[in-house]
């Protein structure tokens, strides 16, 4: 099912959104630093389940981790969202972890290879991931993917010349150093965790400390590495509907 961009005026700047589907709210928050169109295809085959609403949170033009997760909360709220499974990937389960406490906004939580855990590759190692994940989009005849992947890049960099964005960085990479347990401590909604078991950003060890942490949370590990929705799609998007039906 095909979504559409739109874009709603929030805090005194613009921001689009990939809407598209039918049945209950599903509001996916994205990685770093792709965007939402990195994602289509899974999100198209989610739309055939839910109601799915994926902002790009780097056109909030926040300084903060807290300050995207509180526009997303402002964006949910003029959009009339309520009851959503929340959907949060690397960076943007980070984000959902913040605004799981909105019980009106946020029915069933799902984190996937989430950052707030202490990654295991140095940023060198991610880049050299990236680059080799791209080239297998490439091979693959995944161009669209590989275009907004870099598209996503060069636009998060581009804004590195703003002290905020700068500032964001500077947090998402403290995120991924330490266990951030603020992100997820007493998260009251249900919770399906779901990780990678080759994952080399993020160790699967992590999940099992998050699964102790989050109160009612259920545990799942899948194939796949880090960029598991940009290479099995399918799966991912399988995995996601049989983790919130």
């Amino acid at each position: 099912m095909k979504l559409e961009t739109r874009q709603i005026p929030l805090n005194g700047t613009k921001v689009r959104y990939l809407y598209g589907g039918r049945g209950k709210p599903l509001l996916f928050l994205h990685g770093w630093p792709a965007q939402p169109p990195t994602y289509r295809h899974a999100l198209e085959l989610l739309a055939e389940h839910f109601t799915v609403y994926a902002p790009y949170m780097f056109d909030m033009k926040c300084s903060s981790i807290g300050g995207v997760a509180g526009s997303v909360r402002t964006l949910a709220k003029k959009l009339g969202i309520t009851k959503a499974a929340v959907v949060g990937i690397s960076f943007g389960g980070a984000v959902a972890g913040l605004i799981s406490h909105d019980k009106k906004l946020v029915s069933k939580l799902v984190l996937i290879n989430t950052a707030g855990v202490p990654r295991q590759a140095s940023f060198a190692k991610m880049l050299a991931n990236l680059v080799r994940s791209s080239l297998l989009m490439l091979a693959r005849g995944k161009v669209s993917h590989f275009f907004h992947r870099y598209a996503s890049s060069a636009a998060f960099m581009a804004g590195m010349g703003h002290s905020g964005r700068r500032k964001l960085f500077r947090e998402i990479r403290a995120s991924t150093k330490t266990h951030c347990c603020y992100l997820f401590q007493k998260i009251p909604v249900e919770t399906a965790i779901i990780w990678c078991s080759k994952d080399d950003v993020f160790p699967a060890t992590a999940a099992e400390v998050l699964n102790k942490m989050i109160r009612n949370s259920k545990l799942a590990i899948v194939d796949g590495d880090h960029y598991w929705p940009f290479h099995k799609p399918k799966h991912f998007a399988e995995t996601i509907v049989a983790h919130v039906k």
